[in-house]
């Protein structure tokens, strides 16, 4: 047992997947968002190309991570003309391509956009990819402050979710009005073959044991359900630029980071049938304009630029088209969309 600055933590040089030694990628990491205490490493596997964060906080400590995080608080709404333009657009190429009948939608303007791949992604997203049809019974593993529940039980699914921050969750609470379970998935016993969907987004790299977590998701998920987990993409044309500072290793909150053919190994050991593993560049501006104010000041507070300058956003468009373009797996996230057969 290591003691990390306050934070107890275990050395962890095997790789969870395949038992192999990892190689040293960076050393005397810090949190580069929220302060949390420690001194961090990150190690690779050289066969299945997962990574960790060595040391691993042990989990009666990573709650300590988490005193100040983005969930605590809801997103700001967008106001003005752009902002309307911007729903209005989304709302249409949900409309088209998923069948969502929101209001302000044209179905004119949804089936011509929705053509355009990187704006269908954008906007499919906003739904974790699920479509109207499928509607039923929903779970959200770490739903944070409740936001995407709040937004799918207005699109007629019937909503539940889990969150281990107590903080996020009265948020949730408090202005959302939903009901959620305080802790992890496993604590909450749900029965087998119980949701139709269940979503995971930006959640299993902070998991401590990712092939349990999985093996649970598949557990609760109906036969033919759908499970979709969205993570970073340890391959991405992002990280291979901005090394260190890339905004999605956020030591010490996430644990594992993916390449597709490890999440591919994952969810075949958790006994998922991967119906779609794929990346997409959706988040590519936003990673690129936060992790380049990483790389010239050390630090972002709170994740999130209040208003970055105009040419760093112009860069961030830059890169999100390149990345749209280039594709080949290089993408900032990973989409896995998996299903229990039977």
């Amino acid at each position: 047992m290591i003691d990390n600055e306050g934070i107890r933590a275990e050395d962890t040089r095997s790789c969870l997947l395949c038992g192999n030694e990892g190689i040293l990628l960076y050393h005397g990491l810090r949190d580069r968002l929220f302060c949390a205490p420690g001194s961090w490493s990150l190690l690779q596997c050289p066969a299945c190309k997962l990574a960790w964060l060595n040391p691993r906080p042990i989990p009666e400590d990573i709650g300590k991570l988490y005193f100040q995080y983005f969930t605590h608080d809801l997103p700001r709404d967008p106001k003005g003309a752009f902002a309307y333009l911007r729903k209005s657009i989304k709302a249409s190429i949900l409309q088209s391509s998923f069948g969502y009948q929101i209001h302000g939608s044209s179905r004119i303007l949804g089936s011509v956009l929705s053509k355009i791949a990187p704006l269908n992604d954008i906007a499919g997203g906003d739904v974790r990819y699920l479509k109207a049809s499928e509607k039923g019974r929903l779970l959200d593993v770490g739903c944070g402050n409740g936001a995407f529940l709040s937004n799918m039980k207005q699109l007629g699914w019937s909503v539940e979710g889990i969150e281990p921050d107590i903080e996020a969750l009265m948020v949730a609470r408090k202005n959302l009005r939903l009901n959620l379970f305080q802790g992890y998935l496993e604590e909450a016993k749900y029965p087998d073959k119980y949701f139709d969907a269940i979503t995971m987004n930006h959640v299993i790299e902070h998991v401590a044991d990712p092939i349990n977590y999985l093996k649970e998701c598949l557990r609760v998920l109906k036969p033919g359900g759908k499970l979709v987990v969205i993570t970073p993409n340890i391959n991405s044309l992002g990280r291979n630029i901005l090394n260190d500072a890339w905004l999605a290793w956020d030591p010490p909150r996430h644990l594992f980071l993916f390449s597709i053919q490890s999440l591919r190994t994952s969810a075949e050991l958790a006994g998922l049938t991967i119906k779609e593993l794929r990346t997409t560049a959706k988040g590519a501006r936003w990673i690129w304009v936060s992790s380049s104010l990483i790389k010239r000041n050390g630090i972002l507070k709170g994740i999130s630029p209040e208003v970055p300058e105009t040419s760093l956003r112009l860069q961030g468009l830059v890169f999100q088209l390149a990345e749209c373009m280039h594709q080949n797996d290089s993408g900032e996230e990973l989409v896995l969309i998996a299903t229990r057969d039977e």
